[in-house]
C-alpha cells in the first residue's frame, strides 16, 4: 500500500505522521484526486491551528498609502457562516489603484536542494462576493483572481523608483499569470448576484497536475504564496482557511 507524509507546518523537519495515501486535486476543484507517487511530499495547513509562520504582504499600490488602502491582515476569528469559533488568515484591502495585490507567504523546508518540483495546490477560503455582480472597475468576485506560486526568493513589495510598490515575483497581472504564480480561479462564490444571502461561504480551488513547477534553493527551501490580484476598485476581504500542496520531484 502506498503512503504519503502529512506535515502540519513544514515538509519534513517536524515529526511525521504516516497516513493512507490520498489523491491530488482535479482542475475543477473537485474531490477526485490523482494518486501521487512516492516522490511526492504533501503539506497541509489548517489556519484554525494558527498562522504557522505565514506572513502577509501587499503590492501594486503607492508606498505610504496603507491607511488609505485599508490594508489589514492576520489570524482572526472567522465570520460565523464559515464556522463557529474557528480562525482563518485574513487579507483586506481597498483597491484604489485598480490593481491591488494581496498575499500570504511562507518558507517551507525539507525538499531536495536545487531540485525541480511540480506543485499542485488546493486552497479553501471564505468569500462574500456573489457571482457575476457588476462593480467599479470590475466585478467584486469575477474580477478578483486567486493566484498561487512558489520560488526560492521571499516575495516582497519593492519600490519601483517612483514610490510605487511592486512584487519582486513575476505574478502576471490580474487575469494573466506569470512565471512565478498562476491563476487558480476567482473570488466569486456560487450565489447569483442579488441573492438575499450575502454572508461568507467556503470556496475551494485547485490547480492541475504539471501546471506549475519551481526549484528549491541550495538548502531545500522554497517560498509558497497565496494571493489575490484585483481589478475591482473596492474592498476585498478574504479569509484563507486551509491549504494543501503536493510537491512531486521531477
Amino acid at each position: 500500500m502506498q503512503i504519503f507524509f502529512l506535515i502540519k507546518s513544514s515538509f519534513f523537519k517536524k515529526s511525521l505522521l504516516i497516513l493512507p495515501l490520498l489523491g491530488l486535486l482535479s482542475a475543477c476543484g473537485g474531490d477526485d484526486m490523482d494518486k501521487p507517487d512516492l516522490n511526492t511530499k504533501m503539506l497541509s495547513i489548517n489556519f484554525d491551528d494558527g498562522a504557522a509562520g505565514w506572513q502577509a504582504g501587499f503590492a501594486d499600490y503607492p508606498a505610504g498609502e496603507e491607511t488609505f488602502y485599508e490594508l489589514a491582515s492576520g489570524l482572526v476569528a472567522l465570520p460565523a457562516s464559515l464556522g463557529t469559533n474557528r480562525k482563518g488568515f485574513k487579507l483586506n484591502g481597498n483597491n484604489h489603484s485598480d490593481d491591488l495585490f494581496m498575499f500570504a507567504a511562507k518558507k517551507v523546508d525539507g525538499l531536495e536542494p536545487n531540485a525541480r518540483y511540480d506543485l499542485r495546490f488546493k486552497m479553501t477560503f471564505g468569500t462574500n462576493a456573489q457571482n457575476n455582480c457588476v462593480g467599479i472597475g470590475g466585478s467584486p468576485g469575477n474580477s478578483v483572481w486567486l493566484k498561487v506560486g512558489a520560488t526560492k526568493n521571499q516575495p516582497k513589495a519593492v519600490d519601483n523608483g517612483t514610490g510605487f510598490l511592486l512584487l519582486n515575483w513575476d505574478k502576471g497581472n490580474q487575469a494573466v499569470g506569470g512565471s512565478d504564480a498562476i491563476i487558480a480561479g476567482n473570488f466569486a462564490n456560487s450565489r447569483d448576484c442579488g441573492a438575499a444571502d450575502t454572508s461568507y461561504m467556503k470556496k475551494t480551488l485547485s490547480t492541475e497536475q504539471s501546471a506549475y513547477s519551481a526549484i528549491a534553493d541550495e538548502q531545500g527551501n522554497i517560498w509558497l504564496l497565496l494571493g489575490t490580484d484585483s481589478g475591482f476598485e473596492g474592498i476585498t476581504t478574504i479569509y484563507f482557511m486551509e491549504l494543501e500542496v503536493a510537491a512531486t520531484k521531477r
